[in-house]
């Protein structure tokens, strides 16, 4: 009788540098002609949203946004759109990953697809995923695939390592309003000398725990920076919060088996607004704070 042996895809020490610092970066995950037809895909959708005048179910729309010139942000719930887009989060090397970060049983939070548009991409402020979506204990993950080459030019993501290991943050404003981002005071008290540029080619992904403290930049190239994510937690890992995806994969187990029992992490967890009855964007959150008094 032979014993099939799982393929790894990393070693020790990169998962010993996931626990350490909170993110790992991982090149050549998916290959070129993937990565080239989930471009063909993306581009697709966004001649699809020319005909649109405001944000949908399906896309977020910059505020520059028109017919003649489609500015998308973000599309929402890839993986419920199309095929291609469901294969890197639900049947990709990906969740094997992922499996050797969090445990054998592992599920699917959610999807989106960040756009950033050479010279239009927007910036994401300062944030905790943890703020978004709080759960019963700490194995939770986020994986970005970049569709393009990132560079600190085009808005590649920037993480602050060992951030996972301190509090999460408040993403309220002053008047109690939740607004995506961290307070000023707060961002101030951290040293981000240490920060971290995952500035990696198209086909990596780059890995970051829910609550590593991250942002973006603006684009200011002419290169987009268009980048694939999937959210996954342990099985044992409930959320806390409404979903705010409207999907119908949200929860799913992708991998292993249903829990017995559900793990708890001691400690309060910060809550965010009951988003049941709809989610607004980070984008959408970050831009209101910025231009509120």
């Amino acid at each position: 009788m032979t014993t099939t042996i799982a393929q790894r895809y990393l070693t020790e020490e990169q998962i010993a540098s996931y626990r350490r610092d909170g993110y790992l970066a991982v090149p050549g995950v998916i290959d070129a002609e993937r990565v080239q037809a989930l471009r063909r895909v993306t581009e697709a959708f966004v001649e699809r949203a020319r005909g649109l005048a405001r944000s949908d179910a399906v896309f977020d729309l910059d505020p520059r946004h028109t017919a003649a010139a489609p500015i998308v942000r973000r599309i929402k719930n890839p993986a419920d759109h199309d095929p291609l887009y469901a294969w890197v989060s639900l049947e990709s090397p990906i969740l094997d990953i992922v499996t050797e970060l969090l445990g054998p049983s592992i599920r699917f939070h959610h999807s989106k697809l960040n756009l950033k548009g050479g010279h239009v991409g927007a910036p994401v402020e300062v944030h905790q995923d943890a703020a978004f979506y709080p759960h019963s204990n700490d194995d939770v993950l986020a994986v970005g695939l970049l569709l393009d080459d990132a560079t600190a030019e085009n808005g590649a993501m920037s993480v602050l390592p060992g951030s996972h290991r301190g509090p999460i943050y408040t993403h309220h404003d002053a008047q109690g309003r939740f607004v995506g981002g961290m307070r000023a005071e707060d961002i101030a008290r951290l040293d981000r000398s240490g920060a971290t540029l995952l500035a990696l080619p198209a086909g990596s992904i780059h890995i970051h725990h829910y609550r590593l403290v991250h942002w973006s930049a603006p684009n200011t190239s002419p290169a987009d920076r268009r980048l694939l994510i999937d959210a996954y937690s342990a099985a044992d890992a409930i959320p806390l919060a409404a979903d705010p995806t409207c999907s119908p994969r949200y929860g799913r187990l992708v991998r292993g088996s249903y829990p017995s029992v559900a793990r708890r992490t001691a400690g309060d967890m910060p809550m965010p607004p009951d988003f049941s009855r709809g989610y607004t964007s980070i984008y959408e959150l970050q831009q209101n704070d910025a231009v509120s008094p």
